[in-house]
């Protein structure tokens, strides 16, 4: 099963397969060691720091982006992107106001009506109207778009599985999200107050 998973993360051949890529990562943990290891960090080595831990981000979404787009081609899935199916996955089992799924910071208001729209089109996603605001719509996954949330669901068990059991990330994965927790308050507090 492991292997399977890794052949899905190595066939999508993005930045963190390059040599390059691979030695700023090295060099990152080689810079935090050494600032553990001497006391306080100084301001180039937070910057350097700082610059490898977004651009890490960005890799791993596209990475991510990838294993769903391999796994919707497994399910013989075309007519939907990687994306749309990860959108299944937020609005989940209840009805959920387009509003909401904007507010929450998952999607552009633009992205948000492309997809939405493409979903609808091709069922995988219903409109369910207000009766009393016509205005006011909410979505429903159908039948064909839980089939793939279901999927994509079990995919994800299986990744964290393999991250906890085989790979023993169950402590680090809950310091990587208390920090991307606070890194995303510091981004949030920025964006709100300046």
């Amino acid at each position: 099963m492991r292997d399977a998973s890794m052949r899905a993360v190595e066939v999508s051949g993005t930045e963190t397969d390059r040599p390059d890529a691979q030695r700023e990562t090295g060099q990152a943990q080689g810079e935090a060691g050494e600032a553990r290891r001497g006391g306080d960090p100084d301001a180039a080595e937070i910057a350097a720091l700082y610059s490898d831990l977004t651009g890490l981000l960005e890799r791993l979404h596209r990475r991510h982006l990838d294993v769903v787009r391999l796994a919707l081609e497994g399910m013989g899935v075309t007519e939907i992107n990687a994306s749309q199916g990860l959108l299944l996955l937020s609005i989940g089992d209840g009805e959920v106001p387009v509003r909401d799924l904007i507010q929450r910071g998952y999607y552009q208001a633009s992205s948000a009506t492309y997809n939405i729209k493409k979903l609808v089109d091709y069922g995988y996603l219903e409109q369910i109207r207000s009766e009393h605001d016509r205005r006011a719509v909410r979505l429903r996954v159908g039948a064909p778009g839980r089939h793939v949330a279901d999927r994509l669901r079990e995919l994800d068990q299986r990744l964290a599985r393999i991250a906890v059991d085989e790979e023993g990330l169950a402590e680090p994965l809950q310091d990587a999200l208390r920090t991307l927790k606070k890194l995303d308050r510091v981004w949030a507090d920025f964006l709100n107050f300046g």
